[in-house]
């Protein structure tokens, strides 16, 4: 496997459970190549001044793990995911600093890794909670009626549509939604499920437990307001709705329209928003933007850019969408 870079989003939880999840990456049997550490603390300090982060600094540095520092946005957890998304490595290893990974995490869910699988994941223990392996599919339309299946003792690899919180994934396939609120409500599910919808595996494994040491202060539990969690649990329901189809959003000029209508005969059950209807038949731009939010993640130039793109457009949009 190419190089992993292991992501932490950290906010509120500085001398709580933060200091736990860095000494356990640092020893894994199997060592990340770069550990990024992105504070999105209302008012961030630098660790780096701090004596207990001193030391925790100095035996990564001795154990030759990379590290970084990274004062973020203050826009959410999904903003930052998606700035590790697209630092240039094949596999990104986020790790929750609420989540302790036992030492073998990293090295197991990399031995899964093959050719079509774009994200694995395992156990995410819930103290006080007593162990026990859960009777759930993983499928996004029971998401509602089922306990997430790592939420229990995995005892047997078993393939999913939707991972929950600390997982290993193929980097800079897929994007986050930045259309969430700050609180991300839904982020990892919309992703990863993204990933399934562009035909890559998700699997969930055996042996690989992380222990969810929750900090009711820290994380998302920070943002009281009701209002955010259903501003984004409506947009994961509008993504869900098109569970058998795809979204295509042309937010572009008349020349691209006539570029994708090549394409268009190739996908099937699209929902199309377009600005040229008369030449691509579809709703509003207007319509995509309430129902998704962010439409970036639909920008054709934007993942060109992205992909250092040396192709044809037609070619771009196939890569997009088919």
């Amino acid at each position: 496997m190419n190089k992993v870079l292991c992501s932490i989003a950290t906010r509120g939880r500085y001398f709580t459970t933060l200091p736990l999840v860095i000494q356990a990456v640092m020893n894994q049997t199997r060592l990340p190549d770069k550990l990024m550490i992105f504070d999105d603390n209302d008012e961030p300090k630098d660790l780096r001044e701090e004596p207990l982060y001193q030391n925790l600094f100095y035996v990564l540095k001795c154990k030759g793990i990379d590290w970084e520092f990274v004062f973020a946005p203050k826009k959410g957890q999904h903003h930052i995911h998606q700035m590790a998304n697209t630092m240039g490595y094949e596999f990104v290893w986020r790790v929750d600093d609420d989540a302790v990974p036992e030492p073998n995490v990293l090295e197991t869910l990399c031995r899964h890794v093959t050719h079509d699988v774009g994200a694995v994941g395992g156990t995410i223990m819930n103290p006080p909670l007593v162990p026990e392996i859960l009777n759930s599919t993983g499928l996004i339309a029971n998401i509602e009626r089922e306990p997430n299946i790592q939420w229990g003792l995995i005892k047997e690899k078993k393939q999913v549509e939707h991972l929950y919180q600390s997982f290993l994934y193929r980097a800079g396939v897929h994007d986050y939604n930045l259309a969430l609120s700050r609180v991300a409500h839904r982020e990892e599910s919309l992703f990863t499920y993204g990933l399934h919808q562009k035909g890559w595996k998700l699997f969930v494994v055996p042996n690989a437990i992380s222990w969810h040491l929750k900090d009711a202060h820290g994380g998302i539990r920070v943002e009281k307001d009701p209002s955010l969690y259903f501003h984004d649990e409506q947009i994961f329901k509008n993504h869900v709705a098109m569970a058998n189809g795809k979204i295509v959003v042309l937010n572009c000029g008349l020349g691209d329209h006539i570029v994708f209508s090549k394409v268009l005969p190739k996908i099937k059950n699209a929902r199309v928003f377009t600005c040229y209807p008369d030449v691509i038949q579809g709703e509003s731009i207007a319509t995509a933007m309430s129902l998704y939010g962010d439409i970036e993640q639909w920008n054709i130039y934007k993942k060109m850019d992205q992909w250092k793109w040396t192709g044809s457009l037609q070619e771009a949009f196939e890569r997009m969408y088919l």
